[in-house]
């Protein structure tokens, strides 16, 4: 356990997703003015939309060494990847919850968040089974920044595609979160290491 603990890097992931939760609280509207490809001139993309990136990036960091050091452990490991994995997006969505109650967020900054974090939870952890380790987090970033320059419409109305961009209560971007984390998890879940052989 010790081993798995240093491994997965927790103590840097929880110090990277503890100021990921400062950052999302005290940003507030904040945005950046990035010129646009996807129709509109220009757009003031919100760091909320960039910010989840940080804890899905750490969340995989300590992902790239693990194979070859487990390749021969004697135990499966897959349902605790998986565990916190799901751990960083829960607690991500109840210190938002508890921050709604206490100190007055905006609901739409909370909502988006909690939707972008877990969004990129997922790509991440399909990557690392499409990609491996060093590349797994290309996918999340490659659509974060996707969506910063081409997101955006005429009136800074987002794509039906750019889910982070899209407003908390979006359907679409909701479902799409739901089945991207859901696939993730399953993925994280399903590589065992020692692997489970049929026999």
């Amino acid at each position: 356990m010790i081993w798995w603990l240093r491994l997965r890097r927790v103590l840097l992931l929880a110090v990277i997703t503890t100021a990921f939760w400062a950052v999302a609280l005290s940003i507030g509207d904040t945005g950046l003015p990035l010129p646009q490809l996807g129709g509109a001139t220009s757009a003031s993309v919100p760091l909320i939309l960039l910010a989840p990136l940080a804890p899905a990036i750490a969340l995989n960091t300590g992902h790239i060494r693990a194979p070859l050091i487990e390749a021969t452990a004697g135990r499966t490991i897959a349902r605790g990847d998986t565990a916190l994995a799901a751990a960083t997006v829960a607690l991500t969505a109840l210190v938002m919850s508890l921050a709604l109650t206490n100190l007055g967020p905006e609901p739409e900054l909370a909502g988006q968040a909690v939707r972008n974090l877990a969004l990129y939870t997922g790509m991440a952890l399909i990557g690392r089974t499409l990609l491996g380790g060093p590349a797994s987090t290309v996918p999340p970033v490659a659509f974060a920044l996707a969506t910063a320059t081409f997101g955006y419409g005429p009136q800074q109305t987002a794509h039906w595609w750019a889910w982070p961009a899209a407003h908390p209560t979006d359907p679409l971007a909701a479902l799409a979160t739901l089945i991207i984390v859901a696939y993730g998890l399953r993925t994280a879940a399903l590589q065992d290491r020692p692997r489970r052989h049929l026999r």
